[in-house]
């Protein structure tokens, strides 16, 4: 059992070689090795290809590909879809054009001051815009 840690993260992750088990889960779901594995494997200097599940093995990839694959046909020769037919409501479809809405809830911080005048970035005054700027030109 050894413990490497993650200088990413403030915690440390359990690995066990014997096992075949590390407790970020990566290891037992893909069987392959995760990256704390493959610490553990090189700070020991053990083979990283012992922890590779044979499912990765040359020999059952070529196996899962031995069997005949058929190509699509054609339109034509397809069956009749007679299942049940779904429509879809109108008002669940997204808006396709322009910005999408902000999911941001607002509350009264957010509201403008009306006191306030704004000011033109370009100069930085007050009461005027762009097309009337006396500083640009």
């Amino acid at each position: 059992m050894f413990s490497p840690h993650d200088h990413r993260l403030p915690m440390s992750f359990t690995v066990k070689l014997n096992d075949w088990w590390c407790n970020c889960g990566h290891f037992q779901a893909v069987r392959l090795p995760c990256h704390h594995v493959i610490v553990v494997c090189s700070f020991s200097h053990i083979d990283l290809t012992t922890y590779i599940h044979l499912v990765y093995s040359l020999y059952n990839i070529n196996k899962a590909y031995e069997i005949q694959f058929h190509p699509v046909r054609n339109k034509e020769y397809w069956f009749i879809y007679t299942g049940p037919n779904f429509i879809p409501d109108p008002n669940m479809r997204r808006r396709v054009r322009g910005r999408p809405p902000t999911n941001i809830i607002h509350n009264e911080m957010d509201e403008p001051n009306p006191n306030r005048r704004s000011k033109y970035s370009y100069c930085r005054n007050e009461g005027h815009h762009r097309g009337n700027c006396p500083y640009r030109q």
